[in-house]
């Protein structure tokens, strides 16, 4: 019996000692790692702080590895009140680009992002930029050239778009095909396209030789935004199908980066012609980048029409109706302040006087509801008329006078319902 207890005893006592030499290689092993990020970390002894650089980017990158894989996180969100007008569930925002072409500025790509919080779900509406339409105070026109008809500016396509579609735009982003290059470059070098028939073309803005066969392909940021940018005359539909196709790309991108967003856009701001602020435009960018199968795209209903020798297109009047209540997400979603009616007269017979004072005033405080000739052309002095006594109209008759340059104001009693205000439009204004 004693000899078995003397076994078990020496038993005990020799795994007691295999015990304490584990201890002290593990306390020598901490004490070497310990000096060693000491050495590397801190005082960046060679070769310990090359060492300690791979180590390092090698537990960041396990760390965003097992952030990535976890199961149980949340997903990131947007508040709605970052970017959505204030008091409002739905908006607005209208995204336009330019390119160069034959030193004309060509409006090539507009597209509405239209957003209801209360579904979480958004919608891209894409134009063709040949669209004929009713320009205020310049007649028909295509959309390509309203940018330049309003030189540079898009007060004429924002009132365009939203008599269009029967609503109210809250921010607008104007940009060109450069400022798509650079954003792009900066999110990724190369980009996947998935290109349903062969093209060949030269960008005319750029001079990029674009050349795809059919099929999923990686092409470089600049053959990406001449592709999204740019079709020969007659394909301008299908332009909008290529750059329908490409948004899922570009947002899924945008997700991967979302903590990403908000630099990229402050980083970019000086490029973009935007009445948004940054918080707004990365707060658009993070939600449609987070919409997922939420996402609706549609183009404009159109039809072909034989405009001035050239087939373009028009609004399909017949399916604009269900093509609104399908894709628009709210009918107004701001409360603006009254935009004033204005009748432009031509009293001195210079040809498109109607269109050189509109480019002039400001879309979003003044209505073009008509422009004609006036009783005769020798009108010597610009006459703005006012039909009521309201400070406000007032106020906006001064403007019109402030922005023109020349004009008088006179108080007329009310023979029509047409017009706030009529501007008749003399010789003097003809000289400037």
């Amino acid at each position: 019996m004693q000899e078995y207890e003397g076994y078990r005893t020496r038993k005990r006592a020799d795994q007691q000692k295999k015990n304490k030499r584990w201890w002290r290689w593990l306390v020598a092993l901490v004490a070497v790692i310990v000096i060693c990020v000491i050495l590397g970390a801190v005082v960046k002894v060679y070769p310990f702080d090359t060492g300690w650089n791979k180590t390092y980017k090698g537990l960041t990158w396990l760390g965003r590895e097992a952030k990535s894989a976890w199961p149980f996180k949340s997903k990131p969100k947007v508040p709605d009140s970052k970017w959505l007008p204030e008091g409002k569930k739905t908006a607005n925002y209208l995204f336009a680009l330019t390119k160069q072409v034959n030193d004309t500025t060509v409006l090539t790509t507009v597209v509405l992002a239209s957003y209801d919080s209360t579904t979480r779900s958004g919608s891209l509406i894409y134009f063709p930029n040949d669209l004929l339409v009713n320009v205020p105070g310049a007649g028909m026109d295509q959309l390509n050239n309203l940018v330049n008809l309003d030189e540079g500016r898009i007060s004429m396509t924002l009132v365009t778009v939203e008599n269009l579609l029967g609503i109210e735009i809250d921010h607008y982003v104007l940009g060109t095909e450069r400022d798509l290059r650079i954003v792009l470059d900066q999110m990724s070098p190369t980009w996947p396209l998935e290109v349903p028939e062969k093209v060949s073309f030269k960008d005319p803005s750029t001079g990029t030789q674009v050349t795809l066969n059919t099929g999923k392909q990686q092409v470089s940021s600049s053959v990406a935004s001449s592709y999204l940018t740019y079709a020969p005359p007659g394909k301008e539909v299908e332009l909008c199908k290529r750059q329908a196709d490409f948004a899922p790309v570009l947002l899924g991108k945008s997700k991967a980066m979302f903590d990403d967003i908000s630099k990229l856009t402050a980083k970019n701001a000086d490029l973009f012609d935007t009445d948004a602020s940054d918080e707004e435009l990365s707060g658009i960018w993070q939600t449609y980048a987070l919409l997922g199968g939420k996402l609706e795209q549609g183009i404009l209903p159109v039809k072909e029409f034989k405009y001035e020798s050239t087939i373009v297109h028009r609004t399909d009047q017949d399916a604009l109706p269900a093509f609104v209540k399908k894709y628009i997400k709210s009918s107004s979603t701001k409360t603006q302040a009254k935009r004033f009616k204005v009748e432009i007269l031509n009293g001195n017979g210079v040809p498109g006087i109607g269109q050189a004072v509109t480019s002039k005033l400001d879309m979003g405080k003044f209505k073009i509801v008509n422009s004609a000739n006036a009783d005769n052309f020798d009108h010597p002095d610009t006459v703005i008329l006012v039909y009521d006594n309201n400070p406000d109209t007032v106020h906006a008759a001064e403007i019109i006078r402030y922005e023109m340059e020349v004009g008088r104001i006179e108080f007329r009693d009310k023979t029509q319902d047409i017009a706030d205000i009529s501007v008749i439009v003399g010789k003097d204004f003809k000289q400037k």
